[in-house]
């Protein structure tokens, strides 16, 4: 496949100290990532809104031109209304779902599990309303599991929907912190993938918590 741009909205993590240096140890071109910083209104400088804001991201997108992927972290934030609500959501979601299919990009949505829901299945327990999972065209979840060496590194990726493929199965993984090369005294985490896992999320998901 042909490299493309990426563009990330974070209002988790920081670019500069810990997002680009994760970038960097996973092998991705960095000069092909941008990010989403804050918006320039009425002559104030104020975050970035995706409630808000799509018409201007949709500018600065052909600005950048090539993008292949958009990742919004957390999703939650692109809804203005009540994100518990189903039909709040799905209007909220959809100028975004919108804006990446007008620009042939895919669209990468970050969430949480809401507490107490172990036991359920998977694309229940997003956190907010059930239009989340319901809107996915794929769902993945992550998980940290105790192994039976007791290994408390031991993590799961696994597939809880698809409408494009196969819907079960998933990967081991581990996140370990690494210098980066060529900056001494800077560390990041990056992935060291596992084992290929068979199953269902929700079976893998009930045996790991």
């Amino acid at each position: 496949s042909i490299a493309g741009n990426v563009v990330i909205w974070s209002g988790e993590d920081d670019p500069a100290d810990t997002l680009i240096p994760r970038l960097a140890l996973a092998g991705a071109d960095v000069s092909r990532v941008y990010f989403i910083g804050d918006v320039q209104d009425c002559g104030k400088r104020r975050s970035f809104d995706p409630a808000r804001d799509m018409e201007m991201l949709r500018r600065k997108l052909e600005e950048v031109g090539d993008v292949r992927l958009l990742i919004v972290d957390p999703i939650v934030s692109a809804v203005a209304g009540d994100s518990h609500k189903n039909a709040e959501t799905r209007r909220g979601l959809q100028p975004l779902v919108d804006l990446a299919g007008s620009m042939r990009c895919a669209l990468l949505g970050i969430t949480h599990f809401s507490k107490g829901t172990g036991g359920r299945d998977p694309v229940e327990r997003l956190t907010g309303s059930l239009a989340f999972g319901a809107l996915a065209r794929v769902v993945l979840c992550a998980v940290k599991a105790k192994g039976a060496d007791g290994d408390e590194d031991r993590r799961i990726l696994a597939r809880a929907k698809s409408n494009i493929g196969p819907d079960d199965g998933g990967f081991e993984y581990s996140i370990v912190q690494t210098q980066l090369d060529g900056h001494p005294g800077i560390e990041a985490s990056v992935i060291q993938w596992g084992k290929q896992l068979e199953g269902s999320a929700r079976d893998l998901l009930a045996e790991a918590e």
